[in-house]
């Protein structure tokens, strides 16, 4: 489905323009933040129009799509929330940017969210140095935010490449339903499967991370240190929980057989092998695969019918929007991709460079 933030003033372009202008006062030099974080602020400030846009794009798509809300008589019915009354969560934020442009236009209640200790302080460094002030910051999974709101619940769900890395969706989203079961996903991803020349970078970048591992030096939004490649991982923890039961050939199989799986599965697995010679069942993606030690994905690639049947066995129905390049940099490059996004609404989601997901 096209979208476009031009027909609708619900974020609008002189909050954008606000919000940019005090973004780009903060010295994210002197913040108190890990390298990393800091590294990961100054990627995003320095393209602040442009990912300013892609939260707009998320918000905007929040408050047009219609809740379900209880009548006098018990019954339910749809309607739009008003965003002074809509409680928010920005989950996996990263640095919080999404959920302080949210608190900024005027969201009732905003909370942030990431599993990242490291993250989660370094977006409450940027609100104070933003002086915007979020309703609440939260620590962990989707489990540790189902206990922070153990006594009420956000309205809307929002994330920003965050749940192409989700190890278990299936949980994910049953969970969500626990916590609010009327709540309005919004979530974007780079991983769109239509678009024939993305699904072929990050085939690449998985098949490198599993066979070859990375550095930092790799790109800039890496992460803090080296990682060795994931099968070398798996194989060291089918040795260490084997105990010495498994032959070389046996590991190699086995280590081969679990991609896609983290630790603890993997050792499940390793068990069931010995007591039973039962091998796991292989992910049948050619190149889908994650961190065995923390179960975070190497952008996952799922088709959007794969996406469907994962919304609708927690009970949400979904709908997809294009994205869009950019084209807010003033280089002859955003010239041409300015062009390419007035392509986009004609073919579909093949030239979408990501794609929005809204669950309902």
């Amino acid at each position: 489905m096209a979208f476009d933030m031009a027909d609708d003033t619900l974020i609008t372009s002189k909050e954008l323009a606000g919000f940019e202008n005090l973004l780009s006062s903060v010295n994210v030099d002197t913040l108190p933040v890990t390298p990393y974080s800091k590294r990961y602020l100054q990627h995003i400030v320095g393209h602040k129009k442009f990912y300013c846009r892609i939260y707009a794009q998320l918000l905007t798509l929040a408050l047009r799509t219609p809740s379900a809300v209880k009548n006098p008589d018990g019954g339910l019915r749809k309607k739009r929330l008003n965003k002074e009354d809509i409680c928010l969560l920005d989950y996996g934020a990263g640095n919080g940017l999404m959920g302080l442009l949210a608190k900024y236009c005027g969201f009732g209640k905003v909370f942030i969210n990431d599993l990242s200790a490291d993250f989660l302080n370094a977006a409450k460094e940027l609100s104070k140095a933003m002086a915007i002030q979020p309703d609440g910051f939260i620590e962990g999974d989707i489990e540790n935010v189902k206990t922070y709101f153990s006594s009420s619940s956000p309205d809307v769900i929002v994330g920003s490449d965050v749940i192409e890395h989700i190890y278990n969706l299936d949980d994910f989203f049953k969970t969500v339903k626990q916590i609010n079961p009327v709540v309005i996903t919004v979530m974007s991803t780079a991983c769109n499967t239509a678009n024939y020349f993305k699904t072929k970078q990050f085939k690449k970048l998985q098949i490198k991370d599993e066979l070859e591992g990375g550095t930092p030096e790799d790109h800039t939004l890496f992460g803090e240190k080296a990682i060795e490649p994931f099968i070398e991982t798996r194989r060291k923890i089918i040795k260490a929980c084997s105990l010495g039961k498994l032959n070389e050939t046996e590991v190699n199989n086995l280590a081969t057989l679990t991609r896609g799986l983290r630790k603890v599965d993997i050792e499940k697995a390793v068990e069931k092998y010995i007591t039973f010679k039962t091998l796991p069942v292989p992910l049948s993606h050619s190149t889908n695969t994650c961190d065995p030690l923390t179960g975070s994905w190497s952008e996952r690639l799922l088709s959007f019918d794969e996406y469907k049947m994962i919304y609708a066995a927690a009970g949400f129905e979904v709908e997809f929007y294009n994205g869009f390049y950019n084209e807010y940099e003033g280089t002859i490059k955003s010239r041409l991709l300015f062009f390419m996004n007035r392509l986009i609404p004609f073919t579909g989601f093949r030239l979408s460079p990501f794609i929005t997901l809204v669950g309902v």
